[in-house]
């Protein structure tokens, strides 16, 4: 049985948001001596719960309320870039 596009898109999502958070925590466990690893952390505990949330809606049946979950994600929170962090959501 083929896979609905909207449900396929919410997988992936959650799959790359799963790995950035991975990295995320990873990269702040390399600069723990930072100010922005606590940032970073804190970002990545918010993924979580907005994956967890969104893997739940998905399960329930309610791919719009999945999609509305990973919209509120911070994609690569841990991006090194020398200057402040960028605490914006962007989405997917």
């Amino acid at each position: 049985m083929a896979q609905n596009p909207l449900a396929k898109q919410i997988e992936t999502d959650i799959t790359k948001g799963l790995d950035d958070t991975v990295d995320a925590v990873r990269w702040a466990r390399r600069h723990l001596h930072d100010r922005r690893a606590t940032e970073t952390l804190r970002l990545a505990q918010l993924n979580l719960n907005a994956l967890a949330l969104a893997l739940d809606w998905q399960m329930e049946g309610e791919p719009e309320k999945a999609m509305a979950a990973i919209d509120r994600l911070w994609w690569q929170p841990h991006k090194d870039r020398g200057g402040p962090m960028d605490m914006a959501p962007t989405g997917h």
